[in-house]
């Protein structure tokens, strides 16, 4: 939703102000025979005006209020539903259900190999997959379905009157022959496959985040037994232990025998282009599947309480391995080391004296050390502020991740240590090309500037893009157009020839 940009609403705002000027008009004539010409001709003016910013007010609140909701319930991307709008489509669809002894199904339609698509073709060519999925998905539902985006590649379908669970089965084949379909990204053609979790409901104790757990856990049953199919959730037959139970059990597994890795991207000094540091991105080994994407499994180590031990063996990890490369190659500042933390792991008692451990175990300084924490830090839990002082007050750096995706509430700044920000690729993306994106970048920049934080810009994919965050002043970078995230043998080479010739980063450097 674009403001003031569409010739309908220029034509709204004639309108407005022709209707101002014909009160005004009225109001002439009423003040003509009642004081002279020059009274009666003010009180023209002052009425047409005061009328006419009034209306243009009235009309630009009611815009605002329906472009945050169309944000809080639909998604950007795609222009779906989002999972909030979903799950209140799925609960009035219940209440009809119960109502006339009815049945709904529930979809979750995950896209097999988007992730490897994103890596090799860039975020933008991943973007374009998701718009035309979404296009497609929309496309193979029948008439009265409601189709969501619920997050990443993942989107949701909602079907009702359901006569049987054959008719949401004869569905879920439709939209893998739909996602089949080839999708062109200029002279490259690519398909997607799906697989697909099916759940049927319609009694009194269903309920939609029901439904939803349900077919979340058939879909990931499908993509284990091998992608490109369905699932019905069927709750006697075992599949809640097979499905997400197993996950978990599989991502115990892998912590505990090694199968986790960290992948390094490297921080760029956008003005010098030399590596400042690197940000330390969990990846999972798959004796079976191969390498696993984090959207695929740190979701649920959240929800079960497993980001605890994985944190803690990242944070070691990189930390050793950082202070690896220090020693190897001394530089002056010393490489820095970037890692996430989430909201769950904050309300872990002993976080800060175990990120201390670390630090003393592992070697590294803390001042070489930024945690990247999210909005979502404070929102949840208040408490984080005294742990945030406390690893502020040791020299260690903390950085706002993803600004301007949450809830962007400005006094987090003003009440806590943070001294840098990172400018959400979904922003960076559109610089240059989209004026809303644009503004947004430029304000950010301007007001991290303002309270002196340092500005990281995030997904960094072409020379244009790069030009105009150097003009703004941002300090650093990161993205496909320097290097992907890379296993730490690559990024060792990386690093290594980048220190030996002092060369400026070269676009898109292979993994």
């Amino acid at each position: 939703m674009r403001k003031f940009r569409s010739g309908g609403q220029r034509v709204q705002v004639w309108i407005s102000l022709g209707g101002a000027l014909l009160v005004a008009l009225a109001a002439f004539y009423i003040a003509s025979g009642l004081a002279g010409r020059q009274t009666a001709l003010a009180v023209v003016l002052i009425t047409g005006l005061s009328l006419a910013m009034s209306w243009s007010l009235l009309r630009m609140r009611r815009q605002r209020k329906e472009h945050l909701l169309y944000h809080t319930l639909y998604d950007p991307l795609t222009g779906l539903p989002n999972r909030t709008l979903f799950v209140e489509r799925v609960e009035q669809a219940l209440l009809r259900a119960v109502r006339e002894s009815g049945s709904i199904a529930v979809l979750v339609v995950d896209l097999d190999n988007f992730e490897e698509i994103d890596h090799s073709l860039g975020h933008d060519a991943g973007d374009e997959v998701l718009k035309a999925a979404a296009e497609q998905l929309v496309a193979s539902a029948r008439p009265g379905g409601t189709v969501a985006r619920l997050f990443g590649d993942e989107f949701a379908v909602l079907l009702e009157d359901v006569p049987e669970k054959d008719a949401a089965v004869s569905a879920a084949d439709r939209i893998g022959e739909a996602l089949g379909s080839p999708i062109g990204l200029g002279e490259v053609e690519v398909s997607v496959s799906a697989s697909v979790g099916i759940s049927v409901g319609g009694s009194e104790g269903d309920s939609p985040e029901g439904l939803l757990r349900e077919a979340d856990v058939a879909m990931h049953e499908a993509k284990r037994k091998g992608k490109a199919r369905h699932k019905v959730f069927d709750p006697g037959g075992g599949t809640t232990t097979s499905g997400r139970l197993l996950v978990e059990s599989e991502l115990r597994r892998a912590i505990k025998e090694g199968e986790l890795l960290v992948y390094y991207q490297p921080l760029i000094v956008l003005e010098t282009g030399k590596i400042r540091g690197v940000e330390a991105l969990v990846r999972w080994q798959h004796p079976t599947y191969g390498l696993v994407p984090p959207a695929e499994f740190v979701p649920l180590a959240e929800q079960t309480g497993l980001i605890a031990p994985m944190g803690r063996w990242v944070l070691e990890e990189a930390c050793r391995q950082v202070r690896l490369w220090q020693r190897e190659h001394p530089s002056d500042p010393p490489l820095e080391l970037s890692v996430n933390v989430s909201a769950c792991q904050f309300r872990q008692p002993n976080l800060v004296e175990e990120i201390f451990r670390t630090l003393k175990s592992t070697g590294l300084d803390p001042g070489h050390l930024r945690l990247e924490i999210t909005e979502s830090v404070m929102v949840h839990d208040v408490s984080a502020a005294a742990a945030l002082r406390k690893l502020k007050g040791s020299g260690i750096g903390l950085s706002m991740d993803d600004f301007g995706t949450g809830y962007s509430n400005l006094s987090y700044f003003k009440h806590l240590p943070i001294d840098a920000l990172k400018i959400d690729r979904s922003y960076v993306s559109g610089l240059g090309s989209d004026a809303e994106d644009t503004a947004i970048v430029h304000a950010t920049v301007a007001f991290a500037r303002a309270l002196n934080l340092e500005v990281t810009a995030e997904g960094i994919e072409n020379d244009e893009q790069l030009t105009r965050l150097k003009e703004l002043g941002c300090e650093l970078g990161q993205g496909y157009h320097f290097a992907r995230p890379l296993p730490v043998d690559e990024a060792a080479k990386l690093l290594s020839t980048r220190w030996r010739d002092d060369s400026r980063p070269s676009p898109m450097i292979q993994s």
